[in-house]
């Protein structure tokens, strides 16, 4: 239960948009998120996040087509309850809107999003995630992976209900310190329950395909290639040589993981590499070329076009800005 109200801890409550990749880093409370940006984003992304020792919850929508990487502290345990419209995928699962995701303590995250993704993330502490596990009647070593778990109709119209209604208290506490406590524990309910269905709806599914996961081990040890070679102007055939794969089995796998070419991903993660270096430039007159050669660019008006269709600006402007 939720502790009295004389011992209800303080609540962090904060909103922003987010425009640039590495914003997305702390859009899920407790968890260190790497973001890519696949397509070009039309309109800033936003979070809004509330914050207790014991919970964070984090109502999101993000307007961009993104790969996602991140894992969580240890003993804390995180779930993703998919809104939508836009779908994702987590792990090799599909989560489409309606589904519910659970991440346990130690899980890498690794999948992608689609513009439009809607989400509500709440990050648990040891202690809580245990005490869900026991009321969904799973032992210590079960729940060891995520698992991606489209709810019933009459179980989500139940929580899309009490999703609402808590977010409009939560949003009313900020105005009105004198309703925080209520606002607390309705928001330690809210977690409370998305954490045991969650538990109770991966008890039931069968664990996934050995073929799944060892897709899943491929496309995270391509990207890892990729990432440490990427001023080294590698092309895909590098990238099946080194880990001594065919093109068909990286298809296969980075389908499986990124919803992507390997080709298309490996473009999107140097392209997002070169806007880190940029945007971190002490000096507005560095030369694009250099950092976009340290990064394996070959073909510098090509490159200019692509930059842009992705960001929506030239180099030479994120450089100034």
């Amino acid at each position: 239960m939720p502790p009295p109200a004389t011992q209800l801890p303080p609540m962090r409550h904060a909103r922003r948009l987010i425009s640039e990749p590495d914003q997305f880093g702390d859009a899920v409370s407790g968890m260190s998120l790497t973001v890519e940006f696949q397509r070009r984003q039309l309109r800033p992304s936003q979070v809004e996040q509330f914050q207790t020792p014991e919970w964070g919850l984090d109502f999101g929508e993000a307007h961009v087509k993104t790969s996602v990487r991140g894992v969580l502290p240890g003993g804390w345990a995180s779930l993703c309850f998919v809104r939508g419209p836009g779908g994702s995928t987590w792990n090799g699962q599909s989560a489409e809107p309606g589904t519910l995701c659970g991440v346990p303590p130690g899980e890498e995250l690794d999948g992608h999003t689609a513009p439009g993704f809607g989400w509500l993330t709440v990050a648990l502490p040891p202690a809580t995630w245990a005490r869900c596990r026991s009321l969904a009647g799973l032992d210590d070593r079960s729940f060891q992976r995520l698992s991606a778990c489209r709810m019933p109709a009459h179980i989500l119209a139940r929580i899309e209900r009490q999703v609402l209604a808590t977010h409009r208290v939560l949003c009313g506490a900020s105005s009105k310190p004198g309703d925080a406590a209520f606002a607390v524990r309705a928001a330690s309910g809210l977690a409370l329950d998305l954490a045991t269905t969650t538990c109770e709806l991966a008890g039931r599914m069968p664990p996934p395909h050995d073929s799944l996961r060892n897709r899943i081990r491929l496309g995270r040890r391509a990207e890892a290639w990729m990432r440490d070679h990427l001023a080294d102007a590698i092309r895909v055939p590098d990238v099946c040589l080194a880990l001594g794969v065919s093109r068909r089995e990286l298809e296969y796998a980075f389908r499986a993981t990124f919803d992507q070419s390997p080709r298309d991903f490996l473009h999107a993660l140097r392209l997002n590499a070169i806007r880190r270096a940029l945007l971190r430039a002490n000096d507005a007159q560095t030369p694009v070329l250099h950092i976009a050669l340290d990064y394996g660019i070959t073909h510098q008006g090509r490159f200019a076009a692509e930059y842009r269709a992705l960001f929506g600006e030239p180099p030479s402007a994120t450089v100034r800005r």
